[in-house]
């Protein structure tokens, strides 16, 4: 039971550090939401699940030769290395396979996430302080063989 405790205690640290709307945890059968009073409450299907946000993409802009670059972990996602630094990488930018561009934060651990394929960044799909689960993508990218 301490470990519930200890969990929860974590995930409220976190949620206050980030000001965050709504945090959810599930792990192991044991689910965790915390939402700050006076959050609106929006629930679409099954609201047991958590279905990270991610802003709608124009028809035009959705291509599929498009490479999505997924979160390798779940976390919190960070565009910038720190809040006074700028981002990693912008809409328009060119970025190489292995190139840093963004960092996640799991278990107080900022782990760096790196580009998959080389290509120019098209869109970004999550919001920096934003819980972000494994394999939600973060960044939508044209990739190199298709700029030619």
């Amino acid at each position: 039971m301490t470990d519930e405790i200890n969990q929860t205690e974590a995930l409220l640290q976190l949620a206050r550090r980030f000001q965050l709307a709504e945090l959810e945890w599930q792990q192991d059968g044991l689910r965790i939401l915390i939402r700050r009073e006076g959050t609106p409450v929006q629930v679409s299907g099954d609201a047991s699940t958590f279905t990270p946000a991610s802003p709608p993409v124009p028809e035009e802009a959705i291509s599929s030769s498009l490479v999505d670059l997924c979160a390798p972990m779940t976390g919190v996602f960070y565009r910038a290395p720190s809040p006074d630094a700028p981002p990693y990488v912008e809409v328009g930018d060119f970025v190489e396979e292995g190139q840093v561009v963004c960092l996640i934060e799991a278990m107080k651990v900022f782990n760096e996430v790196p580009a998959e394929k080389s290509g120019r960044v098209v869109q970004i799909c999550a919001e920096s302080g934003q819980l972000v689960e494994q394999g939600a993508v973060l960044y939508r990218l044209e990739p190199e063989e298709e700029i030619a």
